[in-house]
């Protein structure tokens, strides 16, 4: 047999290309209300709760109640994302590449869509006719973390000031976790073993 065979060996490329593992587009987005804004700026009316008051006197005079009146303001922020694709550089590929890059910018914007939500989450909000008076998220709504991560008493203190806020039980209600807070989850007895629960997807 030559020896100078190897000469003809040939190496094979896949036609494929592979997408690496990554967050694919944004999680968070169904979790708020979503709006078609004209402008650089938009305002949303709030009805808050309001009591009726007992009546006490036949013929006597209605009260007249205050309905809580509120407005937000929101901001619009841009984000933009793109790359080049040279017509010569698809003829040197086995397949081109542009379904994926695509697939590949929209995942990118899902994640920024993320970013931004969380980030919105814990900052002051613009309220008031013009949108100039910062609110705060109350002291009352925000669960101290103390010195330990996530515990499953931290989720019973945050169901508990949901349902003693009269949430309307209809909306769905939402978690934001961490990969390190789904660890100090697992890490505890209570969630993990079937002696105190029959369902382990946490575990799974």
């Amino acid at each position: 047999m030559s020896t100078q065979i190897t000469t003809a060996f040939v190496n094979q490329f896949s036609a494929n290309v592979t997408m690496l593992s990554q967050q694919q587009g944004s999680l968070l987005r169904a979790t708020v209300d979503t709006e078609t804004v004209n402008g650089e700026k938009a305002f949303f009316d709030q009805i808050g709760s309001a009591a009726a008051a007992l009546r006490t006197t036949r013929h006597g005079d209605t009260p007249l109640m205050e309905t809580p009146h509120d407005r937000r303001m929101v901001t619009l922020s841009d984000y933009e994302y793109a790359d080049l694709i040279d017509d010569q550089d698809k003829i040197r590929m086995l397949s081109s590449p542009e379904s994926n890059y695509a697939k590949a910018a929209a995942f990118a914007l899902g994640r920024s869509m993320d970013d931004a939500i969380i980030a919105a989450f814990n900052a002051s909000a613009k309220t008031g006719k013009a949108g100039t008076t910062n609110t705060a998220l109350p002291a009352g709504n925000i669960i101290a973390h103390g010195s330990a991560g996530l515990t499953v008493a931290k989720l019973i203190s945050a169901k508990k000031l949901l349902d003693a806020g009269s949430v309307d039980p209809s909306i769905n209600r939402y978690i934001v976790v961490s990969p390190e807070q789904i660890e100090d989850l697992l890490n505890t007895t209570s969630v993990t073993s079937s002696d105190f629960n029959t369902v382990n997807s946490l575990a799974a």
